[in-house]
């Protein structure tokens, strides 16, 4: 039986993420004050058993938690996929209210997400990745470390989840989100996720051309033993670069963030925007849609799942991610108000590093990745001339000092 509860029955908060070794279940109150926009009797939230869904699936399943407004329609969906370990029935519940607060219907979605992404980290398989999210999102047989057939894909489990809402509130309209019995209308759909399911989100949005796509700590496509981004972060993709926004924390300790900030750049996201540290900042972050934090954990204990723990900087970054135009701008990385500044020669990408008000050491790292986002330099200093014997090309410069960060492209001819 389908459980119906308005969202005034919905006491606690629970948010579980695990990565290969940890896993944890925080409970919050409501912080209704963040959370304003909600009212009693103003959010249905269904809770629905795959099998409910298709009798082909596991009775014993975690249900997928779906809610929406009944008071305001924004008539778009967003669709999110947990990490690794998740319970969609628990977690992530301040932001699935928060964005239907705003007037989103939302589903996380139960589905197969036991094996981790970062644990492919150290495979020799140049394509693993690319094998991984193409078997868990769309269930074909190509992956050693996953066994998804298609019923049990991400992509058929949203369908067979929406026809079954359709048939039973038909005028709750979740129809709208379907374009066939066995496609999305993904013009409508906000597809986003956490850690594991971030990556899966992106990797959809590659395939599909879907409204936007938001990432919480992650993708994770890192090749430790490759020292690059998944081949299919590199990739072409039928959402726009324009479309990805990503949300990182600064001192992630399941996976560093500058190997996030690699697959960020592979995506091509750091070609025309610049990382923005979002802590002191407000809305619209200079249109940036790379962004970081510095919070504390607190309650959640990692860093990993600040990005989607309850916060005034993170629902304001929630609604920016949710509303903000799927544009980006380049932010000048030089000039009054800039803590690091590069001043890179087209002959040989040497620059020069001023200190601002980074604390003693006043030291940076400073490295240079190519097009594909391998690390081809690095230096650790203040002043650096780097790059005199790289091939002429497209490469992303970053500069980490103390807790900020500067990314740039540069042209060497």
């Amino acid at each position: 039986m389908t459980v119906r509860l308005p969202v005034g029955d919905e006491r606690q908060i629970s948010d579980k993420m695990t990565n290969g070794h940890n896993a944890m279940r925080v409970i919050l109150p409501i912080m209704l004050a963040m959370v304003a926009v909600l009212s009693y009797g103003q959010v249905q939230t269904y809770y629905v058993r795959p099998a409910q869904t298709d009798p082909g699936y596991d009775v014993s399943e975690d249900s997928s938690a779906v809610s929406r407004n009944t008071a305001s329609q924004t008539n778009k969906l967003v669709l999110f996929l947990g990490g690794t370990g998740s319970s969609p029935s628990n977690d992530y519940n301040a932001l699935r209210l928060f964005a239907v607060g705003l007037g989103f219907d939302f589903i996380n979605l139960s589905y197969p997400n036991n094996v981790a992404a970062a644990s492919l980290a150290n495979d020799p398989d140049p394509l693993v990745f690319d094998k991984y999210r193409q078997e868990a999102c769309f269930g074909t047989p190509v992956s050693d470390d996953v066994a998804i057939d298609s019923l049990n894909s991400i992509h058929t489990r949203a369908v067979n989840l929406l026809l079954y809402l359709d048939l039973t509130y038909p005028a709750d309209n979740w129809g709208q989100y379907l374009a066939t019995s066995v496609t999305l209308d993904w013009s409508r759909i906000i597809v986003g996720g956490h850690s594991q399911g971030s990556g899966h989100a992106c990797y959809l949005a590659k395939q599909l051309a879907a409204d936007r796509v938001l990432m919480f700590a992650g993708p994770n496509d890192y090749s430790d033993l490759y020292m690059n981004a998944a081949s299919w972060t590199q990739q072409a993709g039928a959402t726009p670069v324009s479309g990805l926004f990503s949300y990182l924390s600064l001192n992630d300790e399941v996976v560093a963030y500058e190997k996030q900030a690699v697959v960020i750049s592979a995506l091509g996201m750091l070609a025309a925007d610049d990382s923005t540290h979002v802590d002191d900042l407000t809305s619209p972050y200079g249109n940036s849609h790379c962004l970081y934090t510095t919070q504390p954990p607190g309650s959640v204990l990692l860093n990993h799942n600040v990005p989607i723990m309850l916060s005034t900087t993170n629902t304001a970054v929630w609604t920016y991610m949710l509303t903000a135009a799927t544009t980006t701008s380049i932010t000048p990385l030089s000039g009054a108000g800039t803590d690091l500044m590069a001043c890179p020669s087209i002959f040989n990408i040497s620059f020069h590093l001023t200190s601002g008000d980074i604390p003693a050491p006043r030291t940076a790292v400073v490295r240079i990745l190519d097009a594909s986002g391998r690390e081809v330099e690095q230096a650790i200093g203040l002043d650096s001339e780097m790059g005199t014997r790289l091939s002429p090309g497209s490469y992303v410069v970053l500069v980490a000092a103390g807790k900020r960060m500067l990314h740039m492209r540069v042209v060497k001819e």
